[in-house]
């Protein structure tokens, strides 16, 4: 049974039991009050009479007349004749013994009173009985009616307070409308309510509590997929040298070769070693940078740029590039090693993507209250579609060009990842045949350590 049928059972059944109680209780205290006057009534009747009839005794025997039981009896009728049209009935009897009677009908229901007559008639009781058949007929009339009235309000009231509790819970079946289809996986439902009680209230929560929900399930969604991508794309980054390891192996192993072969065989085992090196090393500088706090020193700007020149100097030179350096502030706050590799990974991927003669730009500024550290090139560039994924590990722009300089892809994750251990914001901006420039924007001064 639902919530919104067993209140409705449950209110219907306290309504008519608590009305019909009460209802039945004020027709039994009518019924007492009713006859409470009617007894005085037959009291104050019984009374008149029986003064009447002590005073005709007293005016016959102050004639000189004898009271007895024939006078007795012709009194007692005159008054019984006279009531008996108004539905009353006299008996006189002389100490039990009946003297005058006139029986009451069989079916009758009547209300007696018995009392002596004054003295010196004590011997004498009179007996008054009035029907009150009227009384009870009007007792049955109305529980007739009460039964009437039941059989009436009764439906009556389970249809009014049917409509009143649906209304009441149609928050209640919107609020499970919702949560089933969230539990089914439709975390945008949203509750449309506007009411202003505990139910309007428990909207509002029921709605924020999705949010978060949605946002989460958003969030664990969108790791999955990136770990899942990562794992993929790092098993086939494996996969390669793994592969070229084996065969040269097994062809330094097996064939009668001569000495330039072997070199030529053991510079490939070297390259395919050095990359699986490399993607190691970055995949641990990545795992270390996401469990690590950072502290942050000074760093003289141009220390940090010629350092960057020396570490890259011979790769700059292969590829014929001209690397220069503009520094317009004194120093940042940082860590010295991050950020070199920063600059580095940058630095790599903009030699890459340069052609020879070309020029790549190195700088450091203020802007907007804040110390900007800036790469750019005028090399390839790369369409918007690309800008959207680069920083994702072993996603690589040129998957060609990439295994041609030994990249795995997880430059620009590592920088991403350098960015957010210092709390700094990143920026690329990229245009295809014009270039690309990237920038990490970190706090002017320093604030302590980073975690």
């Amino acid at each position: 049974m639902r919530f919104w049928q067993k209140t409705l059972v449950l209110m219907l059944v306290l309504f008519v039991v608590v009305l019909d109680v009460s209802v039945i209780m004020i027709m039994n205290k009518s019924w007492r009050l009713n006859m409470g006057r009617e007894q005085q009534r037959a009291a104050s009747d019984q009374a008149l009479i029986a003064n009447n009839i002590y005073e005709n005794l007293n005016s016959i025997k102050s004639r000189g007349m004898r009271i007895n039981d024939t006078i007795l009896l012709d009194v007692a009728r005159s008054y019984g004749e006279y009531y008996r049209e108004r539905g009353i009935s006299l008996e006189l009897s002389n100490q039990d013994t009946p003297i005058y009677a006139r029986p009451a009908e069989s079916s009758a229901r009547y209300i007696s009173v018995t009392n002596e007559l004054p003295a010196p008639y004590g011997h004498l009781q009179l007996t008054y009985r009035r029907d009150i058949e009227a009384l009870y007929a009007g007792q049955d009339e109305l529980n007739r009616y009460f039964v009437y009235i039941n059989c009436i309000s009764i439906p009556v009231l389970a249809a009014l307070m049917y409509v009143l509790i649906r209304k009441l819970t149609k928050p209640l079946q919107s609020l499970a409308d919702s949560t089933k289809n969230i539990a089914e996986g439709n975390y945008g439902k949203r509750v449309q309510l506007k009411n202003r009680d505990e139910f309007g209230e428990l909207a509002r929560h029921f709605n924020r509590m999705a949010d978060a929900v949605e946002k989460q399930v958003t969030d664990l969604s969108a790791m999955a997929e990136e770990k899942q991508r990562m794992v993929d794309n790092l098993a086939h980054e494996l996969r390669t040298p793994l592969t070229s390891l084996q065969g040269f192996a097994q062809y330094l192993n097996a064939a009668h070769i001569d000495e330039e072969e072997r070199i030529t065989a053991s510079g490939y085992l070297w390259s395919e070693t050095l990359r699986l090196k490399n993607l190691v090393f970055k995949l641990l500088d990545l795992s270390v940078l996401s469990h690590q706090p950072v502290e942050r020193n000074r760093i003289p700007v141009m220390e940090l740029f010629e350092s960057v020149r020396r570490m890259e100097q011979a790769n700059l030179d292969a590829a014929g590039i001209e690397l220069i350096l503009e520094a317009d502030i004194p120093a940042v706050w940082g860590d010295r090693e991050l950020l070199e590799s920063f600059l580095v990974n940058c630095l790599e991927n903009s030699i890459h993507a340069s052609t020879p003669g070309s020029e790549i730009r190195l700088a450091a500024y203020e802007q907007d209250a804040a110390a900007v550290l800036e790469v750019s090139d005028s090399g390839r560039g790369m369409s918007a579609g690309h800008l959207e994924r680069v920083f994702e590990p072993f996603y690589r722009v040129d998957h060609a060009r990439s295994r041609e300089h030994g990249g795995a892809g997880l430059g620009l994750a590592l920088c991403r990842q350098i960015a957010e251990a210092h709390q700094a914001q990143l920026s690329l901006s990229s245009e295809e045949q014009k270039g690309t420039t990237i920038k990490l924007i970190l706090q002017l001064h320093n604030n302590g350590l980073l975690t």
